[in-house]
């Protein structure tokens, strides 16, 4: 493509280290080494030969698209090392808790007792025993079960109980247990982006439940309610702090996708203009707009961190002095 790079920035706030390298390019660490940016040669100037501006309309959006979609698959590689590292947490089938009368109580279950294996059938968390359970309504059902190390096996009559228009069997167990699941190059290359759609799902839920109900809102923090709650996630472990990470970077995804002046969403919107006019928006919208645009993200960053300080008591204090 040719395209020549001004400035590469990773992450925002005051510079910690700049170097041009030998072509011209300015490399700089920002203070919050969260997100960037990258500034091109021409970017408004169409009679520059090789400049951002004068490349076609399909390459300007391919670049667009790469910022948010970089940030994503930051975000799923994140969740990648974490289940290479930690594999998958999952509900261990322990008998927690033994319902009193139920088929478990008679056949004898104790609390502790882990389900090993259901008419010879193994089973290594509570997902994989509940369907074979459930199949099996008023039925007996021989159970291998680990107790205190020790591997003893247990006849159980299933209870009966109505679940989704039908009846199915119950044993009458709950676990509380958690334990981690090693999982295998393919399954991690399925849940790591499961997980980040997941985030990405619930986080527009939770922003238009807001827009439209304002339930949530106390739920949104900006840069100084994000650096406490990094500061706990540090706290409490490594795996908690990049898990943070990811979901910081796929927000960060849809925050540049506003249509937003200054923002990925905004350059994509004048590309739009640009492709519904057959030539690009004036000079003077494009200027007023970016103005618009950076006046709103600063007025976004105050009312954020008036929020923050709100959530961290500082205005009851001011209020007591």
């Amino acid at each position: 493509m040719g395209l020549v790079a001004e400035q590469f920035t990773i992450g925002f706030g005051p510079d910690l280290f700049r170097v041009t390298d030998r072509r011209g390019t300015l490399w700089s660490l920002s203070a919050l080494p969260l997100g960037g940016f990258v500034s091109f040669a021409g970017e408004h100037d169409r009679s520059c030969q090789g400049g951002y501006a004068a490349l076609p309309l399909p390459a300007r959006l391919a670049i667009i698209a790469a910022g948010p979609a970089a940030n994503i698959l930051v975000a799923i590689g994140l969740f990648a090392g974490i289940l290479a590292t930690k594999g998958e947490t999952t509900l261990l089938p322990v008998a927690s808790v033994v319902v009193p009368g139920s088929a478990a109580d008679t056949a004898g279950l104790q609390v502790g007792d882990r389900v090993l294996a259901v008419d010879g059938t193994r089973v290594t968390t509570f997902s994989e025993l509940v369907p074979l359970l459930r199949g099996h309504p008023d039925q007996v059902v021989e159970l291998q079960i680990d107790r205190d190390d020790a591997v003893i096996g247990v006849s159980a009559r299933l209870g009966v109980r109505a679940a989704g228009g039908k009846f199915v069997g119950y044993l009458g167990i709950v676990s509380h247990a958690l334990g981690h699941r090693p999982l295998t190059l393919g399954q991690i290359a399925l849940y790591a982006p499961a997980r980040a759609w997941h985030i990405t799902v619930e986080t527009l839920s939770g922003i238009a439940t807001a827009v439209t109900t304002g339930q949530g809102v106390g739920h949104f923090a900006g840069m100084l309610g994000v650096a406490h709650i990094a500061g706990e996630a540090a706290a409490t472990g490594t795996t908690q702090l990049v898990a943070l990470t990811a979901i910081l970077s796929i927000n960060l995804a849809l925050m540049n996708l506003l249509p937003i002046p200054v923002l990925d969403g905004g350059a994509f919107l004048f590309c739009l203009v640009e492709w519904v006019r057959g030539q690009p928006a004036p000079e003077r919208v494009r200027d007023l707009a970016t103005r618009t645009g950076a006046a709103a993200i600063a007025g976004l960053f105050a009312l954020s961190t008036l929020h923050d300080l709100a959530g961290f008591g500082l205005f009851q204090w001011l209020a007591g002095l």
